[in-house]
């Protein structure tokens, strides 16, 4: 009974997404203490029997009977999908609320929204790593759109009189005439911003629930996990292509439908190294690195123009007529976008999120330590 015990509660607690040493912190006992119950050498005493099924939000029939695989959500589940739902949903309030609401009134609505989630974690639910995880990342996204807004609204009130259609041109003449390095200091600054305004909510957040810090955790992973880097640099390498002289107007027309197949190719190429056992779960992000290369498109500089009508090709302005098509080329934008498409990667592979501070490393699974 002991060994289905602790088989029961090895995956009880992953389910959870728990530790050894956070399911220990939550019972007052050490982490030795329930990698022994974990490993057949012991069994919890009788009053810890329910503490430890809250903490695992089961009943605690689902830990003693080993007849029932199947159970039904607890109520604990019920308050933690819950708490998910009006965090992360409140994101997505945001930006449906924004296309008909004043932004400042769609910013409040998923302030509210995220604090009533993070009430249900602290007073319904033990603290989950991943819902701290998905916080952050929603918070950062709303944060930097709201900082965009902002920015974007502050400049045309002055600049254009809250012309906004007027500073939206004015910004795509500088991004097609290949002078989008005098706005990366702006977009620095917006990005900075919104990173800012999320440390302070978060902080504010765990000060007023509790929660334990998400530590960061840096790990060397194997060079096969870390080539689908390489993809990003690829994909702004086939724009160098277009910097050769004497590329016919003809290759410029069906650069499109030639850089989706070139990118086709790098997402199958790029998932190559990850078909090991253990490493296939990276294939789908390797193709969303693939997908958002298609950005690259919008970086492209235009020099020179062709008109259909004469056959000819002229500078590039824009001031030209619909008539004339753009032959787009290289920037430098899209080298700083695979820069930072293949940091992200990078990032992916090498960080890791720990919960809390653990005060003695956690026993190995199967191992019998002695107290």
């Amino acid at each position: 009974m002991e060994q289905g015990f602790a088989e029961r509660l090895r995956e009880y607690r992953r389910d959870k997404g728990l530790t050894q040493q956070e399911l220990a912190d939550l019972l007052g006992v050490s982490n030795k203490t329930v990698s022994r119950w974990e490993s057949g050498g012991g069994y919890p005493d009788v009053p810890l029997l329910v503490p430890l099924a809250r903490a695992l939000g089961v009943e605690v029939d689902d830990l003693l009977d080993g007849g029932r695989p199947i159970r039904a959500l607890s109520r604990a589940d019920w308050q933690s999908l819950l708490s998910f739902a009006f965090a992360l949903g409140g994101g997505v309030l945001f930006y449906l609320l924004d296309l008909f609401m004043p932004m400042v009134l769609c910013y409040c609505a998923y302030l509210g929204c995220m604090a009533y989630g993070v009430y249900l974690q602290k007073y319904y639910s033990y603290h989950s790593r991943w819902f701290q995880i998905a916080n952050v990342l929603m918070c950062l996204a709303v944060n930097l759109t709201f900082v965009v807004k902002l920015a974007v609204t502050a400049a045309a009130l002055v600049l254009f009189g809250a012309s906004q259609a007027m500073l939206g041109a004015s910004l795509q003449g500088i991004l097609v005439s290949g002078g989008a390095g005098r706005l990366l200091p702006l977009a620095l600054g917006v990005l900075a911003a919104a990173v800012l305004l999320t440390a302070v909510i978060q902080g504010a957040v765990r000060r007023w629930s509790g929660g334990e810090r998400l530590r960061l955790q840096l790990i060397r992973p194997p060079l096969r996990r870390l080539l689908p880097g390489l993809v990003p640099w690829l994909a702004a390498a086939f724009w160098l292509f277009y910097s050769l002289p004497g590329v016919s107007v003809e290759r410029y027309e069906g650069q499109e439908e030639y850089f989706r197949l070139w990118l086709a190719a790098l997402a199958v190429l790029g998932a190559l190294p990850l078909l090991r056992r253990g490493d296939r779960r990276w294939a789908p992000a390797v193709w969303c690195l693939s997908a958002l290369c298609w950005g690259m498109t919008g970086l492209r500089t235009y020099t020179w123009a062709w008109a259909p009508n004469t056959g000819t090709v002229v500078p590039y302005s824009t001031h030209l007529g619909s008539i004339y098509v753009p032959l787009g080329q290289a920037s430098w934008g899209m080298a700083l976008a695979a820069l930072v498409l293949c940091a992200l990667w990078v990032l992916l592979q090498c960080v890791r999120f720990t919960g809390g501070e653990r005060g003695a490393e956690e026993v190995p699974e199967g191992e019998h330590p002695e107290e």
